[in-house]
């Protein structure tokens, strides 16, 4: 009975590794399969920002995730923020994550300059928060705006 059970383990576990590395790699159109990002805050403080990201995940790899925990969705950040630079991952939950942007605008007199950065996938919602506590937001995008805010 211990070795059916250990079988079947083994069995989910494979389809789980091998759906999530089919699902890995980016469409031509720039989306991954298998993570939908719902929405997303950028809260800009000077120069850095901060990203909170709402998502959903599809079967495969919510088994994946859930077998191996979260932290293995990591390289699939990275890829979606790679033309940012420097970051950070603070937290990465099941349907969240939130991310630490170092540098992501530039300071030009009393305003900070934030040029468009393409996101490795789609966003169903993009939500900017300035630091004057203004907000922007804008639908279905696959990048950042170009954008200025001024400091606090």
């Amino acid at each position: 009975m211990k070795s059916i059970v250990l079988a079947i383990f083994i069995i989910l576990l494979s389809c789980a590794t091998f759906g999530y590395s089919a699902y890995a790699q980016p469409a031509n159109i720039g989306h991954y399969q298998y993570i939908d990002i719902n929405e997303m805050t950028i809260e800009f403080n000077d120069n850095n920002a901060e990203a909170k990201i709402s998502y959903d995940l599809d079967l495969f790899a919510q088994m994946y995730v859930l077998i191996l925990g979260s932290r293995n969705l990591e390289p699939t950040f990275n890829e979606i923020f790679n033309e940012f630079g420097n970051f950070k991952i603070a937290e990465i939950g099941k349907s969240h994550a939130v991310l630490m942007l170092d540098n992501v605008s530039r300071q030009s007199g009393e305003y900070y300059l934030h040029d468009s950065r393409k996101l490795g996938t789609n966003v169903g919602r993009l939500i900017l928060i300035y630091p004057e506590e203004t907000s922007k937001v804008v639908e279905n995008t696959n990048s950042t705006p170009n954008t200025f805010y001024s400091s606090k």
